[in-house]
């Protein structure tokens, strides 16, 4: 398992995220590529996510996306509360793209939630 290629900033991919402690997101599911691309691309092999998930809890937190461009099956919602760092090898397969305007939202969400 793992993507081999070049990863962006932005780029949507299946993840597996193993089994779930407490409210963790886990198992098979998208995601979306916050790290810059020197460290997705870097010698530590490891990047930072965004878990996407399907349902709206109506939290600031949560941004929702749109199914294209990230190749997304229905409107989902970035869970920028939950941010993980994992290995390259956990990248599965590339699903698209969010948009500019989608990233800088999630951006905006992060600050909230990282309190920056």
């Amino acid at each position: 398992m793992g993507f081999s290629g070049l990863i962006l900033r932005g780029e949507v991919y299946n993840v597996d995220l193993g089994e779930p402690v407490g409210h963790e997101p886990a198992h098979f599911r998208p995601t979306i590529v916050l790290s810059s691309d020197v460290i997705n691309n870097g010698p530590g092999a490891l990047v930072v996510v965004v878990p996407v998930g399907s349902k709206s809890y109506g939290l600031r937190s949560h941004v929702e996306l749109d199914r294209t461009p990230g190749g997304l099956d229905r409107v989902s919602y970035a869970r920028c509360d939950q941010l993980r760092v994992v290995s390259t090898q956990r990248l599965v397969d590339r699903r698209g793209m969010v948009s500019k305007d989608q990233m800088q939202q999630i951006a905006r969400a992060i600050r909230f939630v990282l309190d920056l």
